[in-house]
């Protein structure tokens, strides 16, 4: 990782450009053609059925899941615009397809075009986070999208696009889900930037009931340790770690996320 700092302003950058060059020179695919999004928005991938003979490859599935792994790297460090698309291809990732291979190198030809993006530290230091959900957009399981982002000033610090444990019943029973999520990550954000991390203040990911969420949500509300804001679908970044974004609005939350604009 590169960490650069410019005493003009006193920022701080952080990069991975040597590690996508080789990364992507290791899957052949450094002269590849950019393109401008991670997964194309239209695509239905699905699982492969009983009896396919992509079944059992070992070594497809090996260069599947080595992709998706070199990937994983800077999508948790560095590139938040790749988050949503890992996590997408790697529900894939015991039955892989050639479809689904295809997926994956669209990531790193997206990944080329993107190679200087980085994650810059200036300005204020307050916490705030973005959260999301996308209801039952799983056709396989009906399972919902859970997506956050947190923020220190301008540069986000820690983000995640996961499918939710358990099958919402409704948009509220999702948004609920995802909000309790990102509640608890905010609280411990706050203690640890507090200098009062403890074991206690661990996160726990396994709440598996809607009024649980919903109790601890409106708990935190009122105590204020949190305060909540609503903003529409095209204002919130959070959107772009639950769904596949056409061009356009992908490009502009990916620029509002990594405080290019």
């Amino acid at each position: 990782m590169e960490v650069q700092h410019d005493s003009s302003d006193g920022s701080i950058r952080l990069s991975q450009v040597n590690y996508i060059t080789r990364m992507l020179e290791s899957v052949g695919m450094s002269n590849c053609n950019p393109i401008a999004t991670p997964i194309d928005p239209n695509a239905k991938l699905m699982p492969l059925t009983n009896g396919d003979p992509c079944i059992g490859n070992a070594k497809f599935q090996h260069d599947y899941l080595s992709g998706l792994g070199k990937l994983m790297y800077p999508a948790v460090t560095t590139h938040p615009n790749l988050t949503h698309a890992v996590q997408h291809l790697s529900q894939f990732s015991i039955r892989p397809s050639p479809e689904h291979m295809s997926a994956l190198k669209r990531v790193f030809r997206y990944l080329h075009g993107t190679i200087t993006l980085g994650i810059t530290f200036r300005g204020t230091r307050d916490l705030h986070m973005y959260s999301d959900s996308n209801w039952a957009s799983d056709t396989v399981d009906r399972c919902s999208i859970t997506g956050y982002i947190s923020y220190f000033g301008s540069a986000p610090i820690s983000w995640s696009s996961r499918k939710q444990p358990t099958v919402a019943l409704s948009t509220m029973e999702a948004e609920y889900m995802a909000l309790s999520k990102a509640t608890c990550k905010a609280i411990w954000l706050r203690k640890l930037s507090h200098n009062h991390f403890h074991r206690q203040s661990v996160f726990h990911a396994h709440s598996k009931h809607i009024d649980i969420c919903h109790h601890f949500v409106c708990e935190c509300l009122a105590s204020n340790e949190v305060i909540l804001n609503h903003y529409a679908s095209e204002e919130n970044v959070a959107d772009m770690f639950t769904k596949l974004l056409v061009k356009l609005q992908f490009i502009a939350l990916c620029d509002r996320v990594l405080g290019v604009v």
